[in-house]
């Protein structure tokens, strides 16, 4: 039997990055052709009758027919049905429209250029049936995303519909539709509230070092480095957990590094001064002033920046 599939996003109810999940509100649409289910419309019946699909798979039971069915394979919980209908014309082509909302697993996300990653979702409808049995096509014209989506964190786009046989639940071959789109995210967000905050943090440890006072730098270092661990956990919410680091995270374990060391390197400069090594002590306050500390964030941004987004 040869089943026609379509897909169709109406909204994306959310994103849950940690779960590795999101939840879509949506239209499934099932179109075959069912010769023992011809009929003739009387004079004044129309030429199509519709069914629930309870009464229609009851209909089809009596006559013999073969019924499809599926199931969204990367599908979490239960999967809710806000309405349903079964379209029967007289020739026998049946049209099953189902709006549903569900909870779907998202197992390709990859989160190491966060927040500059592109993710890929998925929403795979599996026929439950061997592929000997049913095959599914795709309807790609009754297919795709919605045009009010609701989801503000992500840029969704490039939508595909495609068909394929993969190992069904009975092990054996079972033909399945997928639909696919990519998602980016709002940059202009983590830039304003992220970056640049991260941005000025470390320009006011690198303007404590045009202090002379060695005592005041250690107080301003010190107080920065508290700003910088205040800065941390305010923003640690919106930052997903995860068993790997990403580019984000790889940038503030960097510079809190950074900015941490120059507590230490600024205490050692005030020894070097009350054992009577002033003059060393500018020396190397100088180079770190023009060439250290710049040199220092530059490679270690130009290794994030080539390690996880090159």
């Amino acid at each position: 039997m040869q089943v026609g599939v379509g897909v169709k996003i109406d909204q994306i109810t959310f994103v849950d990055q940690q779960a590795e999940n999101f939840g879509v509100v949506g239209t499934v649409l099932l179109r075959a052709n069912f010769p023992e289910l011809v009929f003739s419309p009387g004079p004044n019946e129309a030429s199509f009758r519709s069914y629930t699909p309870e009464s229609f798979a009851k209909l089809a039971r009596t006559e013999g027919a073969l019924l499809p069915s599926f199931i969204l394979r990367n599908q979490q919980g239960r999967r809710f049905v806000q309405q349903s209908v079964v379209v029967l014309q007289s020739t026998g082509d049946a049209t099953l429209v189902e709006r549903f909302s569900a909870t779907l697993q998202a197992p390709y996300f990859d989160f190491r250029q966060y927040p500059f990653d592109n993710q890929m979702f998925f929403v795979e409808v599996s026929s439950l049936l061997p592929a000997t049995f049913v095959e599914f096509s795709a309807i790609k014209d009754q297919s795709g995303l919605g045009d009010k989506l609701g989801e503000e964190e992500w840029v969704l786009y490039n939508p595909k519909m495609e068909a394929s046989i993969v190992e069904g639940f009975t092990g054996l071959e079972t033909s399945q539709v997928a639909l696919s789109f990519e998602a980016k995210r709002h940059v202009i967000f983590y830039v304003l509230r992220i970056l640049l905050p991260l941005l000025i943090i470390l320009f006011v440890s690198w303007a404590t070092f045009f202090l002379q006072e060695y005592r005041r730098r250690i107080d301003m270092a010190s107080a920065n480095l508290l700003v910088f661990v205040a800065f941390n956990f305010a923003i640690s919410t919106t930052l997903p957990r995860l068993g790997y680091l990403t580019f984000m995270d790889s940038l503030l374990v960097g510079m809190f590094v950074i900015t941490g060391s120059l507590v230490l390197v600024n205490i050692a400069l005030r020894r070097l001064k009350l054992n009577d090594r002033e003059n060393l002590a500018r020396t190397i306050d100088r180079y770190l002033v023009v060439w250290i500390y710049p040199a220092i964030h530059a490679g270690f941004l130009f290794w994030a920046v080539r390690f996880y987004l090159l």
